[in-house]
């Protein structure tokens, strides 16, 4: 097997998975059947993701380089990398840190389910996965493995985009609605 074909499958094989364990269905079955496990569900679910992708990148170590940007020009797409994970965190901690790690989950509290429709959620509708490709693109090196990760998670975030939206609207209704018309899914208007 090659290393790119190894790649590819380990990064399906990682996409399978998150998706497998992000369905409410299973979610459901597990806070049915196992209040006591469901309550790690979240925090497992993070931890078998980091591990995952951490198999996913460890693979093909000696991906062709297709750029890699001079002295100064690297610095600042490292610093606006850096930019840019800090208002990962930002947007992140809008809508709850403890749910998103699930910490909350642990502690037996119920999520929150309100609508957040301000801040970086008032600029696009998905700031988590815009941000996540800004700092794909603002890679200083760019190698095949690199470019080839965030097209795949690019088409990734879209499918996982409009999963969520329908997820959303069943559980806002007309307030998801009136939000999805008048805030962009990704890209932000120029004011």
């Amino acid at each position: 097997m090659t290393p790119l074909m190894d790649f590819m499958i380990r990064l399906v094989v990682f996409a399978l998975g998150h998706s497998i364990l992000a369905l409410p269905t299973l979610q459901q079955w597990v806070a049915l059947n196992s209040p006591a496990i469901f309550r790690f569900y979240r925090l497992f679910y993070n931890l078998v993701a980091i591990v995952t992708f951490g198999w996913v990148m460890v693979a093909w170590p000696l991906s062709p380089m297709i750029y890699l940007m001079p002295g100064a020009w690297s610095l600042l797409f490292h610093f606006l990398q850096l930019i840019s994970l800090i208002m990962l965190a930002r947007c992140a901690a809008q809508t709850g840190i403890g749910d998103l790690i699930g910490l909350r989950q642990m502690r037996g509290e119920p999520p929150d389910r309100h609508l957040v429709t301000t801040g970086c959620y008032g600029r696009v509708r998905h700031p988590l996965y815009s941000l996540s490709i800004v700092f794909f693109v603002l890679n200083p090196v760019m190698t095949l493995k690199w470019l080839l990760l965030m097209a795949f998670s690019a088409l990734y975030f879209v499918v996982g985009a409009h999963v969520e939206e329908n997820r959303l609207e069943k559980e806002h209704g007309a307030a998801y609605r009136r939000y999805r018309e008048s805030v962009p899914m990704f890209v932000p208007k120029i004011r």
